[in-house]
Order: C-alpha cells, then structure tokens, then sequence
C-alpha cells in the first residue's frame, strides 16, 4: 500500500481529509499554520506559564488531600474504563501517591470485552475489588442518545465521532458528579492522555459542568424523566458545591510506551491488551467507520496527529508517527474490507435499533451531494 505521500510528511493527516491540505514540501494545514483550525479540531498552544500553573495546582490539590483529616472512606474518585491510562492511573493513586480512590466504572453498554478483563485483572491484582463501582442503570438512556446522534447528524464538516463522544463523555462524568455529591468527595480524576485536549485542560471549568451538561434535545421524546434524572440539570446545581475534575496525564509525565509497559510489568493487563483500539468501546468504532464513509479518513487521525505534533525529539517523533500511521492504513484497510470490530459494530446497531445497511445509504446520498465528494472517494479508494 504504498500512499505515503498522500499523509503529512510531519504527522498524520491525509490530504482533503475534512478540506486539510497538503503544501509542496508535504505537510499540512496544521503543521504549517499554528493558528489553523476547523470545526473538529484546534491545534493547542498552551504557554509554559499555563502549564506551570496547572502543575503547582496538581502539587497542592495532592498534598490538600494527604493533610485532609476528614472521616471519608475514600479521597477521590477515579473514573476507571479499563483502558491502558486510567489502569496506570490507578496503580499511582494507590502505590505512588498513597491516595484511597474510589473506583467507578460507568458501563454504556457497550464495553468491548477486553476492557472488561481488564478492569477484573487490575482490580484482583492489586487486592482493590472491594473498592469499585460498576454502574450500568444508564445504558437504556446511553443507547437513546446514540441513535439520537446516529440518526440525525447531518454535516458537511463536523464528524460524528467528536459529536458523540463529547454528549456520553457529559454523560458519563455527570452520573460520576452525582456520584461524588451523594459521597461527599471533592475531587474526581480521569486517565485522559496529553492529545485529549480539544476541549479542557486539566481540570474541567466548573461552570461547565454546571450548565454545558445537559443537552436541550432530552427535553424531547424518546428521552423521559428517568433518563433525564441522569444528567445534570443547571436548575437543580444552582448553589450546589460539586466536585473538581482533574486530568492528571495532561500536566505529567506521558510516555504512551512506558504506561503500557508499567501496566504489563506489574501484572495489570496481559500484554496485547493494553491497545486502546481492543479498549475503545464499540461506539466510537461505529463512529469511526461512520465518519470514514462520510468524510474519507478516520476521526481519531485528528487526536494522533496532535500526539505526533507533541513530541519534540525528533528521533522519537519519527518512530511515533510511522506507528500512527501504520494504525491509521490498518484500521482504513479493516473498514473497507468490513472485519473492523465487526461482531462489536454489529450488535451495537442492533441493540440501539438501526439498520447499518440503512444508515450506509444515507451516509451515501450525503456525499453524493457533498462539494468534496472526489476527495472523500479518492481517500476511500485508496484502501481498497
């Protein structure tokens, strides 16, 4: 499959994906431009004083909670999916940090299987079972707001990948708030890595937890009380004090190899299991091959690229962007060919109610109208 200079010499991103372009030398809007952006995707500049901040803050918030002589059984809670990040998370609240999290899986009813082993292995291994939560009452209000998404996204430049991620994460983190309330713990971490940017930094704003959490479309049918009960309401966390969420790996240390050899080493996760494309839940697969149809590249390209663009040895930023890219031309080539997570996808549209085949039609008649439809065909074509 020889494209490679159809992709960023710098990154990843394939030419006339989502109106990217590539210059003579190569390289692309946003490796040229350090103001480029579009509606998926801003590549983020933060000053050092930003993260100097951000990292006193970690120091005091930790050291907060070791001299805090309250009563509490547990300090923080951690959102755990069993993924490779929120695994290393948890092994350094525990034995690096000497903290009591309080582990909480909240299940969309979409977990891969893997991710579920994962979470059984770590929480065995480190004799922590006793301290987690595994919520699943939300998975018929996570299934309404997927095919809620699935079926009304109609964009020529917003993919839906980011789309549906953005509402199950507001989800997600709104039942671990609530929660947090009911429990009386002030702090909430979660494993995102250093890419997963585009919209916070560190820690969430409050005020958007408050107010940017609850979507005016689950005012509407199908959604009902029950499963607006889920999320949080401005008008009931008016003077409430919530909890603060943390993203720890954006401010620490991040090196993707040495988290999945940690969480390897200390007998966590097997070895093989640690890859987030065996842990991402079928969701975002779903998504994924939704927006390749759509749009002719992969939606997760965007984030990788971001993860390329960080790396500033340039030895080191060599070695990651030949394995970004070869995972980018794997999973184009498994879409095509139709064995990407195909039981997983499978029953995904089957338990949310759509037909797939239905769904393809429809992404079809909107390129056909698309103004890039050459494009998203020639990037299609290319794999197969």
């Amino acid at each position: 499959m020889n494209n490679n200079n159809h992709f960023c010499q710098n990154c990843i991103l394939p030419n006339g994906f989502l109106g990217i372009k590539l210059d003579q030398e190569g390289l692309c809007n946003f490796c040229t431009d350090p103001f480029y952006e579009n509606s998926n995707w801003s590549k983020k500049n933060l000053k050092e004083e930003i993260r100097i901040k951000a990292w006193q803050n970690w120091r005091e918030t930790i050291k907060k909670i070791k001299e805090s002589k309250n009563n509490i059984k547990y300090d923080c809670i951690l959102g755990y999916s069993g993924g490779k990040d929120s695994t290393a998370l948890l092994y350094m609240l525990i034995n690096d940090l000497k903290l009591k999290p309080l582990t909480i899986t909240i299940n969309n009813g979409h977990l891969t299987n893997i991710a579920k082993e994962n979470i059984q292995k770590t929480l065995k291994s480190l004799k922590y079972s006793s301290h987690h939560i595994y919520i699943e009452e939300a998975v018929p209000t996570f299934d309404k707001l997927y095919k809620c998404i699935f079926l009304n996204h109609n964009s020529n430049e917003k993919l839906i990948t980011g789309k549906v991620c953005d509402y199950c994460c507001d989800l997600m983190h709104s039942i671990l708030v609530k929660e947090a309330m009911n429990k009386k713990i002030s702090i909430i971490f979660l494993g995102y890595s250093p890419d997963q940017i585009k919209r916070y930094f560190f820690e969430i704003p409050k005020e958007d937890i408050k107010h940017k959490w609850f979507p005016d479309f689950i005012l509407k049918q199908p959604f009902d009380d029950d499963d607006r009960n889920f999320f949080l309401n401005p008008k009931e966390m008016k003077n409430k004090k919530i909890p603060r969420i943390l993203l720890p790996y954006h401010i620490l240390d991040y090196d993707e190899k040495e988290i999945i050899d940690k969480v390897n080493s200390k007998n966590l996760i097997e070895k093989g299991k640690a890859d987030p494309v065996l842990t991402n839940c079928h969701v975002g697969k779903a998504a994924i091959i939704y927006d390749f149809y759509r749009f002719g590249g992969l939606s997760y390209a965007l984030q990788y690229a971001e993860l390329v663009r960080q790396e500033s040895n340039k030895e080191d930023k060599k070695l990651i962007r030949k394995k970004w890219l070869r995972l980018y031309k794997n999973v184009a080539k498994a879409i095509v060919h139709g064995t990407f997570d195909r039981k997983g996808i499978e029953d995904f549209f089957n338990q949310i109610n759509i037909s797939k085949n239905k769904l393809l039609e429809n992404i079809k008649y909107q390129v056909e109208r698309d103004p890039n439809k050459d494009l998203i065909l020639k990037n299609i074509n290319l794999f197969k």
